[in-house]
C-alpha cells in the first residue's frame, strides 16, 4: 500500500486504468504574472476565472453566461506566521488538458470519462516567500480546485488554524442540506429544503437550484490526511459561505508535514437534478486505482441478523433470544443462495457485541456461534461472510489489534468487515469528532489495512464519502446517511417519503451509501415499537434503482420474503452497474432512475407524500421489443393505511412506448426489463 497516502503512488491498474487519451496536451508554463486567468470546460459553457486582487486569491465561475459563483475568496492561515489571504503575488501559470477514459472495478456506470482542463497557479507571498498554489481543473458538469503546499524551506511542519475558502452562491436558490455538526450521527439526520439565504451552517454536500434552473452541489473530493469540511453562512452577502475545517480538539484544524495537497473543493454543476446524480466529477478528481491486485473485490448484494435486530425481534447480546446463532444465520446463508446474494452478515456474533460498551473482541465467537461451521456451511453455499466490527468508538484498541484481526480473518477465508463507530471517537486516548484530521487518517489505515489483507470494508458512523473508492476499490461502502434504520429510531415518523427523492442528489453525490432498502413488510413490528417503515412495498423494491451501493442489502427477514411476492423482483439483483440514468427527478418530489447489467434494464420510481401520475418514454431500452416485469402499488394501496399489496403483472413494450405510472404517496414502482427473444 501507499506509505503517505497524500502522496499517492499508482502501484497497480487492475481497477481504474486508463483506455483511451490520457493528456490530450502536454502542460505549458508561463512566467506571466496576469490580473487574471480564465480556464474553460471542454465544450465551453463553464468558466472559471480566477485572479489575485490586493494580493488575495479570488475565483468566480460562470455558466452559459449566468453567475453561479460572484467572485470568492480563498487562502490558508498557518500558524504564527502571516496569514495566506494577503501579499500574494502569481509567479507562473501552467496549463494542461486531461481526456481519459477509464474502468472502474464497480460503480454506476462501466466505462467513465475524465475530460477536464487544468490550470496550476504558483503564487509566492512576496514579505515570507511562502509558497502556495492553486490548481483548478475544470470539467462540462463542474469544477474541483484545491491548494498545494510545495516543499519549502521553513515548512517541514507546519500547522493549518483556518482554512479561508469562500463560495458566493445565489442567494435566492432552494437549498438541501444537512445543518453542520460534530456529533458522531451528523450525517444521519433528514434533509432540510430552504431558501439559501436562510441557511446558518451546511455539512457538505450541500445541493442548489438557481431560480433560473441550474442545479449546484458543493462537495469535496479525495480527503485524506485532512478535516472535514463543513460551510458557515457570512456576516457580508447573503448566500456566502465559507469552508469551516473541523478541529482537533486543541482547536487547530490540521497539522502536516512538507509537500501537501489539501482535498479538492467541488462545484458539480447540471440543468436537470438527473444531471448531478450521473456525474463522475467527485471521482475523477481522485488518483487511479492504488492496488496492484483487486481479484478479491468482488460487488454484490448481501443478507443477514440485522433487521430482526432493529426490530428487537432478537437480541445482539446473548440470551434466549439471540440473533446471531448458528441455526439462524444458516437459515439466511439459504436466503443468500435463493436470492443470488453474495453474502451473510451476522452482527451479534462475537464476544460482548451488543449492550457491552467495553472489551470488545472481534475473533471469540460467542458460544452459540459456531463460527468454523458458519463459514464450512457458507462456503458449501457459495456465500462470504461479512464479520461486524462494532468498535463502540474505542478506536485505540481496534487500531492496536486490527492487523492481528484481519490477518486471521483472511487465514479464515473472510474477506468483508462492517465497521461501526457509534456514538463516540476515543483515538490517541482522546474523545474526538468523528470527522477531524486524526479521525480521518485512522479511517485511511483500515482501508490500507483491510487492503493487505484482502478485505473489502462497509464503514458505518464514519466519514462521509468523497470518491475516494477509485483509488481504494476496497472501500466498498459506508453509511452517513438517515437509512432504514432510522424508520426505527426517528419516531413513528421514520424517514418521511420525501427523504428518499433527495438523497440521489445529496448524500448520494459522493459516492455509495449502505442505505439497507428491501424492506417488504413495512409494518412488521414484533416488539411492538410502535415505528414503521414510512413507504409502501413496492417503493422499497424501486430504491434498488434509486440508490446505489456496491455492497447492496436485502435487508428483510427471510420469513417476510418468503410471504412477499415482491421478493422475486429482488432475486438476482445486480450491485453493479455498466449504465445508469436518471430520467425524470424532482428534488424532493419525486426520483425515477434506471440502471443497466448487460442487456437488462431495472427502473425505479418513487414519489414523496403526494400522489403522482408520471409519464416515462422508454428511449433507453435498446432496440426490439422488452419484457416488462412490473411490481407496482396495487389499487387499494395506501403507503399509511395499507402498503403491502404489490400489484405484479407483465407486459411487452419498446423503446417508442411510454409508460404511464400511477404512483401513491409513499409508493413506488419497480420494473425489470429483459429483451424478448424471438
Amino acid at each position: 500500500m501507499v506509505s503517505n497516502p497524500n502522496r499517492r503512488t499508482v502501484l497497480g491498474a487492475s481497477a481504474g486504468a486508463v483506455l483511451a487519451g490520457g493528456l490530450a496536451a502536454p502542460a505549458t508554463a508561463s512566467a506571466a504574472t496576469p490580473g487574471h486567468v480564465t480556464v474553460r470546460s471542454p465544450n465551453g459553457l463553464l468558466r472559471v476565472t480566477v485572479s489575485v486582487a490586493n494580493g488575495r486569491l479570488r475565483y468566480g465561475v460562470v455558466r452559459r453566461g449566468r453567475v453561479l459563483v460572484a467572485p470568492s475568496g480563498l487562502g490558508l492561515d498557518l500558524a504564527d506566521r502571516p496569514s495566506l489571504t494577503g501579499g500574494l503575488v502569481v509567479e507562473s501559470v501552467e496549463r494542461r488538458t486531461i481526456d481519459e477514459s477509464w474502468r472502474p472495478l464497480w460503480g454506476p456506470d462501466a466505462l467513465v470519462r475524465n475530460h477536464a482542463r487544468e490550470c496550476v497557479l504558483r503564487t509566492v507571498q512576496a514579505s515570507t516567500g511562502t509558497r502556495l498554489d492553486l490548481i483548478v481543473r475544470v470539467f462540462d458538469d463542474g469544477v474541483g480546485f484545491r491548494y498545494r503546499l510545495p516543499a519549502q524551506a521553513g515548512l517541514d511542519t507546519y500547522t493549518v488554524t483556518a482554512e479561508r475558502t469562500e463560495f458566493a452562491l445565489p442567494p435566492a436558490a432552494t437549498s438541501w442540506s444537512l445543518a453542520a455538526g460534530t456529533d458522531w450521527n451528523a450525517d444521519e439526520r433528514h434533509y432540510r429544503q430552504a431558501r439559501l439565504s436562510d441557511v446558518d451552517t451546511a455539512q457538505t454536500p450541500l445541493t442548489l437550484a438557481t431560480p433560473d434552473g441550474q442545479h449546484i452541489v458543493v462537495h469535496e473530493a479525495a480527503l485524506i490526511d485532512y478535516p472535514s469540511m463543513t460551510l458557515a453562512a457570512g456576516s457580508g452577502r447573503p448566500g456566502t459561505f465559507a469552508s469551516e475545517l473541523i478541529s482537533l480538539p486543541d482547536g487547530t484544524k490540521a497539522r502536516l508535514s512538507g509537500e501537501f495537497s489539501t482535498p479538492w473543493r467541488t462545484l458539480t454543476i447540471g440543468d436537470r437534478p438527473g444531471d448531478l446524480a450521473e456525474s463522475h466529477l467527485i471521482e475523477n478528481l481522485n488518483e487511479p486505482c492504488a492496488l496492484a491486485d483487486t481479484s478479491w473485490i468482488s460487488p454484490g448484494t448481501y443478507v443477514g441478523v440485522w433487521w430482526e435486530l432493529q426490530r428487537r425481534h432478537t437480541t445482539w447480546t446473548e440470551g434466549p433470544r439471540h440473533g446471531a446463532t448458528t441455526e439462524r444465520v444458516k437459515q439466511y446463508i439459504d436466503l443468500a443462495r435463493e436470492a443470488g446474494a453474495s453474502h451473510v452478515l451476522a452482527e451479534g456474533w462475537n464476544t460482548n457485541a451488543g449492550g457491552e460498551w467495553t472489551g470488545q473482541d472481534f475473533l471469540t465467537p460467542r458460544p452459540d456461534f459456531d463460527l468454523p461451521e458458519v463459514l464450512r456451511y457458507a462456503r458449501a453455499n457459495g456465500i462470504g461472510f461479512v464479520a461486524h466490527n462494532e468498535t463502540r468508538g474505542f478506536v485505540d484498541y481496534y487500531e492496536q489489534n486490527m492487523d492481528t484481526i484481519f490477518a486471521r480473518y483472511a487465514e479464515l477465508g473472510i474477506h468483508s468487515i462492517k465497521t461501526g463507530y457509534a456514538t463516540r471517537f476515543e483515538l490517541g486516548g482522546v474523545n474526538r469528532s468523528h470527522y477531524d484530521q486524526e479521525a480521518v487518517r485512522h479511517y485511511q489505515r483500515v482501508i490500507d489495512a483491510a487492503a493487505r489483507h484482502k478485505i473489502m470494508i462497509n464503514a458505518h458512523e464514519a466519514i462521509k464519502p468523497t470518491g475516494l473508492a477509485r483509488t481504494y476499490p476496497n472501500m466498498m461502502t459506508g453509511e452517513g446517511v438517515a437509512g432504514m434504520e432510522q424508520h426505527n429510531y426517528m419516531g413513528p415518523r421514520g424517514n418521511p417519503p420525501e427523504q428518499a427523492t433527495i438523497l440521489p442528489f445529496t448524500r448520494f453525490m459522493g459516492g455509495p451509501a449502505d442505505y439497507t432498502p428491501g424492506v417488504l413488510n413495512v409494518t412488521w413490528d414484533p416488539a411492538g415499537l410502535g415505528t414503521r417503515v414510512q413507504t409502501t412495498s413496492a417503493a422499497q423494491l424501486a430504491l434498488y434503482s434509486v440508490f446505489h451501493s456496491p455492497t447492496q442489502m436485502l435487508a428483510d427477514t427471510p420469513e417476510n420474503y418468503h410471504s412477499h411476492p415482491g421478493f422475486a423482483y429482488l432475486k438476482d439483483m445486480p450491485a453493479s452497474w455498466d449504465e445508469t440514468r436518471f430520467l425524470d427527478c424532482v428534488i424532493g418530489d419525486y426520483t425515477v432512475a434506471a440502471r443497466r447489467k448487460g442487456d437488462t434494464w431495472y427502473l425505479g420510481a418513487i414519489t414523496d407524500e403526494h400522489d403522482r401520475t408520471l409519464r416515462v418514454p422508454l428511449r433507453f431500452l435498446g432496440p426490439g421489443r422488452h419484457s416488462a416485469e412490473i411490481y407496482r402499488d396495487a389499487v387499494d394501496t395506501s403507503w399509511h393505511d395499507n402498503p403491502l399489496p404489490i400489484d405484479v403483472h407483465t407486459r411487452t413494450v419498446r423503446s417508442a412506448t411510454v409508460l404511464t405510472l400511477r404512483l401513491v404517496a409513499g409508493g413506488g414502482t419497480a420494473i425489470r426489463f429483459r429483451p424478448t427473444r424471438s
